[in-house]
């Protein structure tokens, strides 16, 4: 049934995508309201169309419908196939609502089911290591929730629940502000940055819809939308906690063995990078490479779980070689999407990144923060490359698999569009949307300042991707675990809460078992034997006092 929901999405998507582009031309959008009365209140439902929303929702259904007849293959053995789809499907619906929905109660929606379902789909496999993992997804999403819920009730204070009704925006400050912590949460930014990487213990279908196109870019869709409210010193911060998550992933991504994270890490590399672009103000230019970006980090993610899969759920690259002798077509487009990423020219990635820099380069900017992004341009390029010098340029250690599956082919058609968009959007895209931005004129040193950049950091990996960490101590310990952050998010509070529950049950057994526990019923029981002797004793010299009286009574009566 599902693999039917492949052609439907394609179709819309394709809609989405001319809709889209006929808004762009004429400069058009389409607002519609819906009003639905019931008794004495009425619910709003509004669905706003604009050549941002029909781009995304064109590029979602496309990566969905890919991914869902994706995961009739790769999850046909899975004993609980049919509800892992159902919960695919309202993840998807979910993130439909947070798209097309203007009004913050709809948009709620959308918003708490994203991080709802991605808590269920994380935990699909019910083993300990997901449930924890679900765990520091559902409850950072939380954090985040508890934000929003309270700057749409500072929005709802001014008179009403649709963002496209407020003209006063310098009153807005501290519900700009709980709005932006609320999407750094979704889109992993520092110190939210732990439940990223965790997340990769859902199945590998989950984690390239995830980590492409819906949970990690709602966010920064978010951020696109209410650019207006943010001001200029907000947007300071927000650079400087961008490139600092752009140079604590990319130094993680270096160090990390696990095929998957390494994949997680990139896209919050590229998450930093987006909010980057939104601290410049450039936002046509940070939705066009979100856009590009969901495009190839679906396809890789694609890629990289049919590799899993067939090397019998190995994750570890150090076991991996020599792939393109026997995986010719998957590791093709993984290398495509892979060089992508680092912004190989010509491919989509490029379009979309070698712009943002070049703007960069022409800005006013500190030479602090021009540093910080060159260097994140840098790693992005060296993990890119390890990954495939680690895949395809070296020596092939693990044992026989079967290198070939009749559901290979199945998956391979399945990639086959987000391939066509990886190598040709960002061109596409470049003409149509990005037009007044293609043309910039630089000295011949500073065109190719980029390539050079890029260029040197892959010398840089040709030659130290095989020693480069000899020695695990405590120095390279601190990077390769994203700066302590999951160890705060995880093993601190865990221990914290254990030893805390474990005093506390010493205090329950201890001083309150003393009063209110078993000693207190010794205590009571005494007390009863007490109160029984001296009610009966208090009786006893009652009724001698009253056979006294009595016998006087007589005695003086006759």
């Amino acid at each position: 049934m599902f693999i039917l929901m492949f052609p439907f999405f394609l179709f819309l998507s394709m809609i989405f995508f001319i809709i889209s582009f006929i808004f762009l031309n004429v400069k058009f959008s389409f607002y519609i309201h819906w009003v639905f009365f019931c008794s004495s209140f009425y619910v709003s439902f509004p669905v706003y169309l604009d050549y941002i929303s029909c781009i995304f929702m064109g590029m979602v259904l496309l990566i969905s419908g890919s991914i869902l007849f994706y995961s009739e293959y790769y999850m046909s053995n899975e004993v609980f196939k049919s509800r892992f789809f159902y919960l695919m499907f309202l993840f998807i619906m979910s993130m439909i609502f947070l798209i097309l929905c203007p009004n913050f109660f709809c948009m709620l929606l959308g918003w708490d089911g994203l991080g709802l379902i991605s808590f269920c789909l994380v935990l699909y496999y019910h083993n300990y290591n997901s449930l924890s993992c679900s765990m520091i997804t559902a409850l950072t999403n939380r954090v985040g929730d508890v934000f929003i819920i309270g700057s749409i009730s500072m929005f709802f204070s001014m008179g009403g629940f649709s963002y496209m009704n407020f003209l006063n925006y310098n009153e807005l400050f501290w519900m700009s502000l709980l709005f932006f912590i609320a999407s750094m949460t979704k889109s992993a930014q520092i110190p939210f940055s732990a439940w990223l990487p965790a997340a990769m213990a859902a199945p590998t279908p989950v984690s390239s819809l995830v980590h492409s196109s819906t949970l990690v870019t709602a966010g920064i869709y978010i951020m696109i939308r209410f650019n207006f409210f943010f001001s200029d010193n907000m947007k300071v911060y927000m650079m400087l906690i961008s490139l600092l998550t752009m140079i604590m992933s990319g130094i993680s991504g270096l160090m990390e063995n696990d095929l998957k994270k390494i994949i997680a890490l990139s896209t919050l590399s590229q998450l930093g990078f987006m909010m980057f672009s939104i601290s410049l103000s450039y936002y046509d230019l940070a939705f066009f490479h979100l856009i590009c970006h969901a495009s190839f980090k679906a396809l890789l993610f694609m890629c990289a779980g049919l590799l899993i899969h067939q090397f019998s759920d190995n994750q570890d690259i150090r076991y991996y070689g020599f792939l393109d002798k026997n995986y010719f077509f998957t590791i093709c487009m993984f290398n495509v999407s892979n060089l992508s990423l680092c912004g190989f020219p010509f491919l989509s990635g490029f379009f979309s990144k070698d712009i943002i820099i070049e703007l960069c380069l022409k800005m006013n900017m500190n030479f602090l923060l021009l540093f910080l992004v060159i260097f994140g341009t840098f790693l992005t390029v060296f993990y890119s490359f390890r990954l495939l010098i680690f895949l395809s340029m070296k020596n092939f250690y693990s044992h026989s698999y079967f290198f070939f599956n009749m559901n290979n082919m199945n998956m391979n058609f399945s990639m086959l569009f987000l391939f066509f968009f990886s190598m040709m959007f960002g061109y596409l895209g470049s003409n149509l949307i990005l037009l007044p931005y293609n043309y910039i004129v630089f000295p011949f040193f500073l065109k190719v300042f980029i390539l050079s950049i890029c260029l040197f950091s892959f010398m840089f990996c040709l030659f130290f991707s095989k020693v480069f960490f000899l020695k695990l101590n405590y120095f390279i310990y601190f990077f390769w675990n994203m700066w302590f952050l999951s160890f705060l998010k995880t093993d601190f509070f865990k221990h914290f809460l254990f030893s805390f529950s474990l005093k506390s049950s010493k205090f329950m057994y201890g001083f309150v078992e003393d009063l209110f526990g078993l000693k207190s019923v010794y205590y009571l029981k005494n007390l009863s034997v007490s109160l029984n002797k001296f009610f009966f004793l208090s009786v006893f010299n009652l009724f001698i006092l009253f056979s006294f009286f009595f016998m006087m009574f007589l005695v003086f009566c006759y």
